[in-house]
């Protein structure tokens, strides 16, 4: 599933928010606890080992991921190490638009392992990739600075401009 949208900050505050794994328990209303297990820096690139945990009514499950940040290509790429998946796999890219707005696209391709978690998710997938890219974009409402054109608000007209570049 991709999603692509405009986002009213700056790419690298975007960037510095969803790199910032270590708050995701802050504003991430579902994520219960989450801790860095390792860290290693490559020149700019930083890969984190994170361990966290997830909890949703009766269901509390544990995962580990690599979460490898890139500030030069402004990307974030999260991989399954270990958990209820059979696939985890997700990936942001932070792309400045004409007016210092931030094209973000998001995408996320997961499948658990066990089928009665797998088949409650998928009936609400959208709804849960949404739930998740709302809890970032109201997090960078509230610490940093609004950027770019009020007129584009609400409109597909700079990010369909940027796509087509």
């Amino acid at each position: 599933m991709t999603e692509r949208m405009r986002v009213r900050h700056r790419p690298e505050d975007v960037f510095e928010l969803v790199s910032d794994v270590r708050r995701y328990p802050k504003f991430i209303k579902y994520l219960s606890a989450l801790r860095v297990k390792d860290e290693e820096n490559f020149g700019d690139v930083t890969r984190l080992v994170a361990e966290a945990v997830a909890r949703y009514r009766f269901v509390s499950e544990k995962f580990t991921t690599a979460v490898t940040s890139d500030p030069t290509a402004r990307t974030v790429e999260v991989d399954l190490i270990e958990g209820p998946f059979n696939t985890l796999r997700n990936g942001w890219r932070f792309e400045e638009l004409d007016d210092g707005s931030t094209l973000l696209s998001f995408e996320i391709e997961f499948e658990f392992s066990n089928p009665l978690l797998q088949m409650l998710l998928s009936a609400n997938k959208e709804k849960a990739v949404h739930f998740l890219i709302d809890a970032f974009c109201a997090e960078a409402d509230r610490r940093y600075e609004t950027v770019g054109a009020a007129e584009y608000d609400g409109s597909d007209d700079i990010v369909t401009q940027r796509v087509a570049k």
